[in-house]
């Protein structure tokens, strides 16, 4: 176990995490002021309203890190369901934005729904004992949540979302050592479906056909992207100075939301884009260092999904600035413009944590597993976890 995690919580992550945060208040104030101030609005009035965000995040780091881990094996379905529910009532309520239903009271119950899910699936997986490569184990029992979020995000549609959850779970799947004949056709079956789904909707097809395609009418959906790489250019190596990219002045639209990155290589280069990346890098191993201490295997399961969906967050939105996929709206965890997926990527962050003290947990009992197979292969095929007490 490394010295973080001996002395109680892993305190590299929650140092990296807080200057992410600092960072990003600082990003989020120089790329919104122009649009506040274009609507009338005082300079840091974003900042503001970030502000807010930023303290109850650390507030929600503290106190997820202080709640054992266990109890989210205990709640994962009622989680799941008030997620499924409000993304439900955020899909009857009509409230369209960009062609999608997906915030009700101001909150997008999306993230509500991943956590829910993320938590389901580890629970059982973590449960399934030697029966992991049973079909039962490896697709029906997932393919329930799954099909339901499924549903929901396709009527909204969130297809970024969706292919987020269906990523998790081929992950969780092959950490727990799942059956891989059974989810190999199972990934044969969903994916062509999956592509025919996003061409049948206007709006994702004219996404994707965009990106494909730098003329005419199609070149309109791939105008932030354009303005993305623009500005990613005309930062250089040390950038153009905090506050003096040129791109957010009504040329990239929500610079501050959606393509957050592409302001940062405006105004800090190369240097400060590199930056974030060692920093999200640093993050991310200790997430998965994490996992591979965990003394149970719902606290690895769920390290290990909690690190990757923040992960997926980062990757898809800097392949967005970067052009390497079609336009899709994900914020950058930790520096985007706050909202629900700062509240729960710090939840995220707290959890980790949590998982990283070696007096959690104590409470989960689980089956005895006579071999599992993980990301670290040689560590984990060596791992008992203790029998049930029932």
């Amino acid at each position: 176990m490394s010295n973080a995690q001996s002395t109680g919580m892993n305190k590299l992550l929650m140092f990296v995490t807080l200057m992410l945060v600092c960072f990003g208040c600082v990003v989020v104030y120089s790329a919104s002021a122009p649009v506040a101030l274009s609507k009338n609005l005082p300079a840091e009035h974003y900042l503001l309203a970030h502000l807010s965000k930023v303290l109850a995040s650390v507030v929600i780091i503290g106190v997820f890190y202080k709640i054992d881990y266990a109890l989210w094996k205990v709640m994962s379905r009622v989680i799941f369901g008030v997620g499924a529910v409000l993304t439900l009532a955020a899909i009857v309520s009509g409230g369209e934005v960009k062609g999608a239903s997906r915030w009700i009271f101001g909150i997008q119950p999306s993230e509500i729904m991943k956590f829910g899910f993320i938590t389901w699936v580890c629970a059982k997986l973590s449960d399934a004992g030697d029966e992991i490569k049973s079909l039962k184990c490896s697709i029906i029992q997932p393919a329930v949540p799954l099909g339901i979020a499924a549903i929901l995000l396709l009527c909204q549609p969130n297809y970024s979302m969706l292919i987020m959850f269906c990523t998790l779970l081929l992950v969780l799947l092959f950490i727990a050592g799942a059956n891989y004949k059974y989810v190999g056709l199972s990934v044969l079956v969903s994916v062509p479906l999956g592509i025919i789904a996003m061409l049948l909707k206007s709006h994702t097809r004219m996404r994707i056909l965009a990106f494909f395609s730098d003329e005419g009418a199609m070149k309109n959906s791939q105008y932030q992207v354009d303005h993305a790489l623009e500005a990613l250019g005309n930062g250089g190596v040390f950038g153009r100075g905090v506050g003096m990219g040129e791109q957010k002045l009504g040329y990239l639209p929500e610079a501050y939301k959606d393509v957050v990155y592409a302001s940062i290589g405006e105004e800090f280069g190369f240097i400060g884009t590199f930056a974030v990346l060692i920093a999200f890098a640093i993050l991310f191993s200790q997430g998965y260092n994490i996992a591979r201490s965990s003394t149970t295997r719902f606290g690895r399961y769920m390290a290990v999904a909690l690190t990757t969906s923040l992960f997926m967050n980062f990757v898809i939105h800097v392949c967005v600035c970067v052009r390497l996929i079609p336009a899709t709206g994900q914020p950058l965890p930790f520096l985007s413009f706050g909202g629900t997926n700062l509240l729960l990527s710090a939840a995220f962050i707290g959890i980790l944590l949590n998982i990283s003290r070696p007096t959690s947990g104590k409470s989960i009992r689980e089956p005895y597993m006579s071999s599992t197979l993980s990301f670290d292969t040689g560590r984990f095929m060596n791992f008992r976890t203790r029998r049930s007490s029932i």
